[in-house]
């Protein structure tokens, strides 16, 4: 039986990318998005949903998915203040997984990042933590939580470490290697395809999936 999924944060360098694997993914018959404005993708699969962030429980008939992948994520730079961050990165999340776990989703793969961490002192790490700490009170078959490093990939705006890492890597690639391989910057579309294979699996209970690990799964 083919599968629906949802996506949320479609418009993002990992959501853009899971959207578009999806629709070319034989296994799902339906990809719906909830965005805040048009991401002008155009397919028969695909239902794109204009939705109000701050009102998610109006759109709870959305999330009767298979699987909710949870692609939701900003920075300090474009929130302008640590509210505004906290507010998409954390409570947008949390309200999420709380629908879908509502709606009995099989599946919910939530991108956070490395580092991690709800006792962290860098509030970007701290907040990431707590998203992690708090899904974890919902019900999932399968909970799969992906620790990307420095993402690659074509954005709308640029991130400065970002693209320093990526001429790293390119220049001297050595660097990125033994112990500090986890490191390594990885591709939005890489990391799109390890959540698809994940949610594709069969694997059920929580998931940490470290930077590390994402590129062997979307090789699966």
């Amino acid at each position: 039986m083919k599968r629906k999924a949802l996506v949320i944060g479609a418009t993002g360098l990992i959501g853009k990318n899971v959207v578009n694997q999806l629709i070319q993914n034989e296994g799902y018959e339906k990809i719906t998005i909830l965005v805040r404005k048009s991401s002008g993708l155009t397919h028969e699969k695909l239902e794109e949903i204009i939705v109000n962030f701050n009102q998610l429980e109006e759109y709870e008939q959305y999330f009767q998915v298979n699987d909710v992948f949870s692609c939701l994520g900003t920075t300090i730079k474009i929130a302008k203040t640590k509210e505004n961050f906290r507010k998409v990165d954390y409570d947008y999340s949390l309200k999420v997984a709380e629908l879908a776990s509502k709606a009995k989703v099989q599946n919910f793969l939530l991108i956070s990042s490395m580092g991690a961490n709800s006792h962290s002192n860098i509030f970007y790490s701290k907040v990431k933590g707590e998203v992690e700490r708090d899904i974890r009170t919902f019900h999932f078959s399968g909970l799969f939580i992906f620790r990307p490093s420095l993402l690659l990939g074509e954005r709308k705006e640029v991130r400065l470490g970002e693209k320093v890492a990526e001429k790293f890597s390119t220049i001297m690639p050595f660097i990125f290697s033994g112990p500090f391989k986890k490191y390594r910057p990885i591709k939005g579309e890489t990391v799109a395809k390890a959540m698809i294979n994940s949610a594709l699996s069969g694997r059920k209970g929580e998931q940490i999936i470290e930077s590390n690990s994402i590129e062997s799964i979307s090789r699966m």
